[in-house]
Protein backbone atom coordinates (compact mmCIF):
# COMPACT_ATOMS: atom_id res chain seq x y z
CA UNK A 1 0.00 0.00 0.00
CA UNK A 2 1.64 3.53 -0.84
CA UNK A 3 1.38 6.34 1.01
CA UNK A 4 -1.58 8.94 1.00
CA UNK A 5 0.33 12.22 1.01
CA UNK A 6 -2.91 14.06 0.80
CA UNK A 7 -4.69 12.67 3.83
CA UNK A 8 -1.53 13.16 5.22
CA UNK A 9 -0.97 9.59 6.23
CA UNK A 10 0.75 6.10 5.53
CA UNK A 11 -2.69 4.53 4.88
CA UNK A 12 -5.46 5.68 2.81
CA UNK A 13 -8.31 5.27 5.53
CA UNK A 14 -10.21 8.04 5.10
CA UNK A 15 -10.16 10.79 2.31
CA UNK A 16 -9.99 13.50 5.00
CA UNK A 17 -12.77 14.61 7.26
CA UNK A 18 -16.28 13.53 6.01
CA UNK A 19 -20.12 14.10 6.79
CA UNK A 20 -21.37 11.33 9.33
CA UNK A 21 -24.87 11.72 7.04
CA UNK A 22 -23.27 10.81 4.37
CA UNK A 23 -22.83 7.45 5.44
CA UNK A 24 -25.55 4.58 4.58
CA UNK A 25 -27.84 3.98 7.07
CA UNK A 26 -28.47 0.26 7.93
CA UNK A 27 -30.82 -1.29 9.81
CA UNK A 28 -29.97 -2.33 13.49
CA UNK A 29 -29.59 -6.17 14.00
CA UNK A 30 -32.82 -6.20 15.63
CA UNK A 31 -35.20 -3.73 13.46
CA UNK A 32 -35.41 -1.17 16.47
CA UNK A 33 -32.97 1.93 14.79
CA UNK A 34 -30.62 3.06 12.26
CA UNK A 35 -26.97 3.35 11.99
CA UNK A 36 -24.21 4.93 10.37
CA UNK A 37 -21.40 2.94 10.37
CA UNK A 38 -17.89 4.70 10.43
CA UNK A 39 -15.42 2.00 11.58
CA UNK A 40 -16.02 -1.81 11.51
CA UNK A 41 -13.19 -4.49 12.14
CA UNK A 42 -11.94 -7.28 14.66
CA UNK A 43 -11.14 -5.27 17.08
CA UNK A 44 -13.54 -2.17 17.10
CA UNK A 45 -16.27 -0.60 15.43
CA UNK A 46 -17.88 2.71 15.53
CA UNK A 47 -20.49 4.20 13.78
CA UNK A 48 -23.34 6.70 14.82
CA UNK A 49 -26.79 5.67 15.65
CA UNK A 50 -30.22 7.09 15.49
CA UNK A 51 -32.64 6.60 17.95
CA UNK A 52 -36.10 7.63 17.18
CA UNK A 53 -38.15 5.89 19.67
CA UNK A 54 -38.29 3.67 22.84
CA UNK A 55 -37.05 0.10 22.68
CA UNK A 56 -34.60 -2.68 23.12
CA UNK A 57 -30.99 -2.45 22.50
CA UNK A 58 -29.04 -5.37 20.74
CA UNK A 59 -27.13 -7.95 22.82
CA UNK A 60 -23.69 -8.30 21.84
CA UNK A 61 -22.06 -10.45 24.00
CA UNK A 62 -18.51 -10.46 24.92
CA UNK A 63 -18.76 -7.20 23.60
CA UNK A 64 -17.84 -3.66 25.53
CA UNK A 65 -20.22 -0.77 24.64
CA UNK A 66 -19.72 3.22 25.19
CA UNK A 67 -22.06 5.73 23.78
CA UNK A 68 -21.99 9.40 23.67
CA UNK A 69 -24.61 12.16 23.09
CA UNK A 70 -24.19 13.44 19.24
CA UNK A 71 -27.45 15.45 18.99
CA UNK A 72 -30.97 15.37 21.14
CA UNK A 73 -31.61 15.73 24.51
CA UNK A 74 -30.51 12.44 25.43
CA UNK A 75 -31.26 8.82 26.63
CA UNK A 76 -31.97 6.97 29.38
CA UNK A 77 -30.75 3.27 29.12
CA UNK A 78 -32.71 0.33 32.10
CA UNK A 79 -30.02 -2.08 31.92
CA UNK A 80 -31.19 -6.11 32.50
CA UNK A 81 -28.45 -6.19 35.54
CA UNK A 82 -31.28 -3.51 37.19
CA UNK A 83 -29.35 -0.24 36.94
CA UNK A 84 -30.45 2.72 35.00
CA UNK A 85 -28.18 5.01 33.35
CA UNK A 86 -28.56 8.35 31.02
CA UNK A 87 -26.45 10.06 28.53
CA UNK A 88 -28.35 13.55 28.64
CA UNK A 89 -25.68 16.28 27.73
CA UNK A 90 -22.72 16.19 25.07
CA UNK A 91 -20.04 15.12 26.36
CA UNK A 92 -20.88 12.53 28.63
CA UNK A 93 -19.95 8.62 27.86
CA UNK A 94 -21.43 6.00 29.17
CA UNK A 95 -19.76 2.44 29.40
CA UNK A 96 -22.34 -0.64 29.41
CA UNK A 97 -21.36 -4.87 28.63
CA UNK A 98 -23.05 -6.11 25.85
CA UNK A 99 -24.41 -9.02 27.63
CA UNK A 100 -26.46 -6.76 29.58
CA UNK A 101 -30.49 -6.14 27.79
CA UNK A 102 -31.23 -2.54 27.14
CA UNK A 103 -33.91 -1.00 27.24
CA UNK A 104 -33.43 3.14 25.57
CA UNK A 105 -35.95 5.25 26.64
CA UNK A 106 -35.60 8.61 24.79
CA UNK A 107 -35.43 12.51 26.75
CA UNK A 108 -37.06 14.46 24.83
CA UNK A 109 -36.87 13.36 21.25
CA UNK A 110 -35.14 11.50 18.72
CA UNK A 111 -31.18 11.46 19.27
CA UNK A 112 -28.42 10.73 17.92
CA UNK A 113 -25.64 9.00 19.41
CA UNK A 114 -21.42 8.34 19.17
CA UNK A 115 -21.68 3.90 19.87
CA UNK A 116 -18.16 2.83 20.29
CA UNK A 117 -17.89 -1.55 20.49
CA UNK A 118 -15.17 -3.90 21.27
CA UNK A 119 -14.46 -6.84 22.26
CA UNK A 120 -14.28 -7.04 26.36
CA UNK A 121 -10.68 -7.98 26.23
CA UNK A 122 -9.16 -5.57 23.77
CA UNK A 123 -9.74 -2.42 25.35
CA UNK A 124 -10.58 0.94 23.36
CA UNK A 125 -11.70 4.41 24.20
CA UNK A 126 -14.19 7.28 23.84
CA UNK A 127 -12.98 10.57 25.24
CA UNK A 128 -14.15 14.05 25.12
CA UNK A 129 -12.36 16.56 24.02
CA UNK A 130 -13.18 20.19 24.85
CA UNK A 131 -12.15 23.17 22.95
CA UNK A 132 -9.34 24.87 24.60
CA UNK A 133 -8.72 21.63 26.45
CA UNK A 134 -7.41 18.94 23.34
CA UNK A 135 -4.19 19.24 25.12
CA UNK A 136 -5.52 16.71 27.64
CA UNK A 137 -6.01 14.04 25.23
CA UNK A 138 -2.83 11.97 23.52
CA UNK A 139 -3.39 13.49 19.84
CA UNK A 140 -0.99 11.05 18.63
CA UNK A 141 -3.00 7.60 19.49
CA UNK A 142 -6.28 9.13 18.23
CA UNK A 143 -7.54 6.54 15.00
CA UNK A 144 -11.06 7.59 14.94
CA UNK A 145 -12.81 11.51 15.53
CA UNK A 146 -16.53 12.60 15.49
CA UNK A 147 -17.20 16.57 15.64
CA UNK A 148 -20.22 17.48 17.99
CA UNK A 149 -20.03 20.78 18.38
CA UNK A 150 -17.46 23.55 16.64
CA UNK A 151 -14.96 23.21 14.01
CA UNK A 152 -11.75 21.49 15.12
CA UNK A 153 -8.35 22.10 13.09
CA UNK A 154 -5.83 19.26 12.98
CA UNK A 155 -2.45 19.17 12.01
CA UNK A 156 -0.60 16.16 10.43
CA UNK A 157 3.15 15.29 10.22
CA UNK A 158 3.20 17.40 7.16
CA UNK A 159 1.81 20.24 8.81
CA UNK A 160 -0.55 21.04 6.75
CA UNK A 161 -3.93 21.73 8.53
CA UNK A 162 -7.21 20.17 7.91
CA UNK A 163 -10.80 21.33 9.17
CA UNK A 164 -13.78 19.41 10.93
CA UNK A 165 -16.99 20.64 11.67
CA UNK A 166 -20.06 19.49 13.47
CA UNK A 167 -21.42 16.38 12.12
CA UNK A 168 -18.51 15.22 10.68
CA UNK A 169 -15.91 12.00 11.39
CA UNK A 170 -12.37 11.64 10.20
CA UNK A 171 -10.53 7.80 10.45
CA UNK A 172 -7.06 7.58 11.05
CA UNK A 173 -3.58 5.61 11.35
CA UNK A 174 -1.86 5.69 14.40
CA UNK A 175 0.26 8.75 14.77
CA UNK A 176 -1.17 10.61 12.34
CA UNK A 177 -2.27 13.57 13.99
CA UNK A 178 0.26 15.96 15.52
CA UNK A 179 -1.96 18.92 17.19
CA UNK A 180 -5.78 19.33 17.43
CA UNK A 181 -7.60 23.08 18.66
CA UNK A 182 -11.00 24.32 18.40
CA UNK A 183 -12.26 27.92 19.93
CA UNK A 184 -14.86 28.20 21.90
CA UNK A 185 -17.03 25.57 23.07
CA UNK A 186 -15.78 23.02 20.36
CA UNK A 187 -16.45 19.01 21.18
CA UNK A 188 -15.15 15.87 19.81
CA UNK A 189 -15.25 12.61 20.39
CA UNK A 190 -11.56 10.68 20.12
CA UNK A 191 -11.46 6.70 19.71
CA UNK A 192 -8.37 5.39 20.85
CA UNK A 193 -6.55 2.03 21.59
CA UNK A 194 -6.59 0.98 25.75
Amino acid sequence: MKPDPENDNLFPLSRGPQPVENLVAQAWKNGGGLTRVIVSGEEWRLSVAEITQDGAFSRFPGISRQIALLTGRGVRLRLSDGTEREVVRAGEILTFSGDLDVEAILVGGPVQVVNLMHPADRPWRMEAVRGGDASGFEVSAARAMVVARGCWVFEGASGQPRTCVAGAYLVLPEGSVGRLESAGDGLLYCVAPG
